[in-house]
């Protein structure tokens, strides 16, 4: 199977499993204005500050509502997130009264998800070399935007201003802009990562926005994926988060009963 046909297929694995879902109770959130970030705005500054904020949110647990509109997955939809830093990520899919629907596992490039009206678990390697880059939006994209992984170290930067005066980042691969990230100039949240194929062309966008504080971080209750040239969107709204809580040992271990075949992409 080539890399576009896979990624299609764990994108449509991914949205076909998500239904409604148990609810989960969070913590109560006041709506505070994110803090002004004084001093420098230079390049090796503002990665610093995004990526200390990134790190300094080790664990979350959250109810989100999924409003896509992703044809032939369309619609409204509840899930419930778990994640871990470094890279490990949990979706967990039910019926209001009845059994799983799925249960998906990531670990770094590594993606389990078991589907019971299959009896059968999926796994793949959705490493950087099985996507082809300006495909539109993989899993591995997905989870990535979710998780907020921060400014890689190595990449190479630029730094510019929009016509709004908000910052905008420029990273650039062998001299070539793959991606631009646009940050508020006052608290250096980051607003929106713009990902470019060739010819800098966008192929997908993703927002960050209603920035709240929970148990004393910042995170965004709002993330929405955009893909322009296939004129697909989808939002994840988050209903309740807790950050920084215990996460139960085996959260990210799939419970499979015997007889479950499976294959592997």
């Amino acid at each position: 199977m080539n890399a576009l046909k896979l990624s299609a297929l764990w994108v449509l694995l991914v949205f076909s499993s998500l239904a409604l879902l148990l609810s989960c109770k969070g913590p109560s959130v006041k709506p505070l204005y994110p803090p002004e970030v004084k001093g420098e705005r230079s390049p090796k500054r503002v990665k610093r500050i995004i990526n200390d904020r990134v790190r300094s949110i080790r664990t979350v647990e959250a109810q989100v509502i999924i409003i896509s509109k992703k044809k032939p997955y369309a619609g409204r939809y509840k899930a419930l997130l778990f994640f871990k830093r470094p890279s490990q990520l949990r979706l967990k899919v039910f019926q209001t009264f009845g059994p799983t629907l799925s249960d998906l596992v990531m670990k770094g490039n590594l993606i389990e998800a078991y589907i019971p009206n299959k009896n059968t678990v999926f796994k793949a390697d959705l490493g950087e070399g099985t996507k082809k880059q300006g495909s539109g939006l993989t899993p591995l994209d997905l989870m990535k935007g979710i998780l907020q992984v921060g400014i890689d170290e190595s990449e190479e930067l630029s730094l510019s201003q929009d016509s709004q005066g908000d910052i905008v980042l420029n990273h650039l691969k062998e001299g070539r802009l793959v991606k631009s990230t646009e940050i508020d100039s006052r608290s250096l949240f980051i607003k929106r990562e713009t990902l470019l194929g060739p010819g800098e062309q966008p192929y997908l966008i993703t927002t960050y926005a209603e920035y709240k504080k929970t148990d004393g971080q910042w995170w965004p209750f709002r993330i929405e994926f955009g893909e322009p040239m296939k004129e697909a969107f989808m939002s994840f709204e988050f209903q309740s988060v807790r950050t920084n809580g215990p996460i139960e040992p085996g959260t990210f271990k799939l419970d499979v009963p015997p007889g479950v075949k499976t294959v592997h992409q």
